[in-house]
């Protein structure tokens, strides 16, 4: 039954509640039909990029780099800034740096992150020829009667 439960969450999961502001009563009664094929993939070994702690890693680069607090806040508050207002008018300069950032990132990518210890990662579910249906068979207290 859980399996059930997880593969509608799965295919639903990005659905959005259409609900207008206040609470909201629900008491129905729904019949399910899951029909269809799930395909699970093993698991894999992968690059630990979600377990590097983004936060904790740029103070400990602010540090190293000599920066203290007030400054590197303000040369991130001056970039954060710059960014915003350079995203609509992307020139020749700084497209240049994004080119510079893009090539550190694969630096980053290749020469640090791929070199860490792999982490498991639980194998992909493909739920593409899976089909749900539900249909309300009225509410709880009709259907009790």
């Amino acid at each position: 039954m859980n399996e059930i439960k997880s593969l509608i969450a799965k295919v639903w999961g990005k659905e959005k509640a259409d609900f207008g502001v206040g609470r909201h009563e629900i008491d129905e009664v729904l019949v399910v039909r899951v029909r269809g094929s799930v395909e699970k993939h093993t698991d894999q070994l992968v690059s630990p990029t979600v377990s590097i702690p983004l936060v904790s890693t740029l103070a400990l680069f602010w540090s190293k780099a000599g920066l203290n607090r007030d400054e590197a806040l303000s040369l991130l508050r001056e970039a954060i800034t710059e960014a915003m207002d350079d995203k609509v008018n992307e020139d020749a300069a700084i497209q240049k740096r994004i080119d510079d950032v893009q090539e550190a990132i694969s630096a980053v990518r290749s020469e640090l992150i791929d070199q860490l210890p792999k982490m498991k990662r639980a194998g992909r579910l493909v739920t593409k020829d899976l089909d749900i249906a539900v249909k309300s068979v009225g509410f709880a207290e009709e259907v009790a009667a």
